[in-house]
């Protein structure tokens, strides 16, 4: 294959690829406890998470239920309040651990 149809279809890839991503994701908050180096509570994301924090849910997978949509929020912050609610629960945890 010449150099010029391999550069070709590198592009055609790179274009179809492009196209397959979505092109936007919903905007997250983490809700849970500060964990230092990892992450803030508050914090928004909007394109995924960031590679730090992705490792930390794989060591705690209860932190995954502390990301929720921001259109959420309002209503998992009345759970967070409620005592003995799921979310609540799942904060202490995290929280002690």
């Amino acid at each position: 294959m010449s150099e010029v149809k391999k550069e070709e279809t590198i592009k055609t890839q790179a274009k179809t690829a492009v196209k397959q991503e979505p092109v936007q994701k919903k905007a997250v908050i983490y809700i849970g406890p500060s964990i230092k180096n990892v992450v803030s509570t508050g914090t928004v994301y909007n394109n995924g998470l960031p590679e730090r924090l992705q490792e930390e849910i794989e060591k705690q997978a209860l932190l995954k239920n502390l990301i929720v949509p921001v259109e959420e929020l309002a209503q998992v912050q009345k759970e967070l309040r409620t005592p003995g609610s799921a979310t609540s629960v799942i904060y202490k945890k995290i929280k002690t651990e």
